[in-house]
């Protein structure tokens, strides 16, 4: 009976023990996915605002003309 309780107390720790590693590995994963996150939401600020200075200068450039407002 000795022998088989500690066999089961194994098998949980080896499962807990598993369980453990999983979610370090998700963890892992979940701050790798932030860390890209953040890099993206960042590129697309700095294309808005890109794309917003190009705007104004083309806009500034084309006042008074016909064409700008074709």
């Amino acid at each position: 009976m000795t022998l088989t309780l500690d066999n089961r107390s194994q098998n949980k720790e080896s499962s807990l023990t598993q369980a453990l590693r999983q979610v370090q590995q998700l963890n892992s994963k979940i701050a790798v996915l932030e860390r890209q996150h953040q890099d993206y939401v960042h590129q697309q600020q700095n294309l808005i605002s890109a794309i917003a200075e190009r705007k104004c200068f083309s806009d500034a450039g084309n006042r008074g003309t016909a064409d700008s407002y074709i």
